[in-house]
């Protein structure tokens, strides 16, 4: 449960000059502008699940980049939109429902769809069609305290893309909270029922949160994506991104993700991406 004097108490001053440098970012996203908005729970310690009876609307434009291959060795840059929905039957269940739109050629070619839902960064078994493969989620806030919440996670991805196969997601999302940090990690297995063979990857990504201010928040995002198979190398991403909370039901999330920094090439392929989360309460 969100503690104000819990949060003032654990800032510290290297937070305190963070919060300082991006006072005025969190001022100009305010729709108020001069005085802060009426903002849901700090970032810190919302639920991995939406509250009871809430629906929520993503809406996310996103910007892919990746070297091209011979002749030329140039580079591509495609646009994507991401579109998601996602509803709580009970204070621990959720459900919902995501999919994206490449608006062009090169955004078809660098999936540009998956930049535009900053901090989510499991996403698998799509290809390079118009539009991505939907997605049907399913999960379950097993534990909850003021210092951890356990989570379940169960995720189909519907194969409507050409040469797509159906595919299955197994996760166990986990959230720790030390007063204004927040560490979102887990386990996560997608399992893609290609033919010939059955592609799996074990994935742990760490999103490390820092609540700058209550309606800003921002941090570093790493990962390790361990593949089956040959020829299906390990990948190991790395992002950074930025938060805030517009009002009571809207915010305003932003990031940029290197899919994977193991090679100099790989490095070279990057996304960023700007989103709205819309609640309806």
């Amino acid at each position: 449960m969100y503690n104000p004097r819990m949060l003032r108490k654990a800032a510290t001053p290297t937070v305190s000059a963070v919060s300082a440098v991006l006072a005025g970012w969190a001022v100009f996203a305010s729709p108020a502008g001069s005085r802060p908005a009426r903002a849901e729970a700090p970032w810190v310690y919302r639920s991995i699940v939406l509250p009871r009876g809430a629906v929520a609307l993503d809406l996310g434009l996103g910007l892919g980049h990746e070297p091209e291959v011979a002749p030329d060795n140039g580079s591509i840059t495609g646009f994507g939109l991401n579109l998601a929905l996602s509803g709580s039957i009970t204070h621990e269940l959720e459900i919902g429902v995501r999919t994206g739109f490449r608006l062009d050629e090169n955004g078809q070619a660098t999936q540009a769809d998956s930049y535009g839902r900053p901090f989510e960064t499991e996403t698998y078994g799509t290809n390079h069609d118009r539009v991505a493969n939907p997605e049907v989620h399913l999960r379950w806030s097993v534990a909850r305290g003021a210092a951890a919440e356990l989570g379940l996670e169960l995720r189909a991805y519907l194969p409507i893309e050409n040469g797509s196969s159906f595919g299955l997601m197994f996760g166990l999302p986990i959230v720790l909270r030390a007063g204004a940090v927040r560490v979102d990690s887990g386990l996560y297995v997608p399992v893609i029922f290609s033919n010939p063979d059955t592609h799996t990857v074990v994935s742990v990504p760490v999103h490390i949160w820092i609540q700058a201010t209550r309606t800003l928040w921002l941090g570093p995002l790493f990962g390790v994506r361990v593949s089956s198979g040959a020829g299906r190398p390990d990948q190991y991403p790395l992002g950074f991104g930025i938060g805030s909370s517009l009002t009571r039901a809207l915010d305003l999330r932003t990031w940029i993700l290197f899919p994977d920094i193991s090679q100099n090439e790989a490095a070279r392929t990057f996304g960023a991406g700007v989103a709205l989360q819309i609640r309806f309460e």
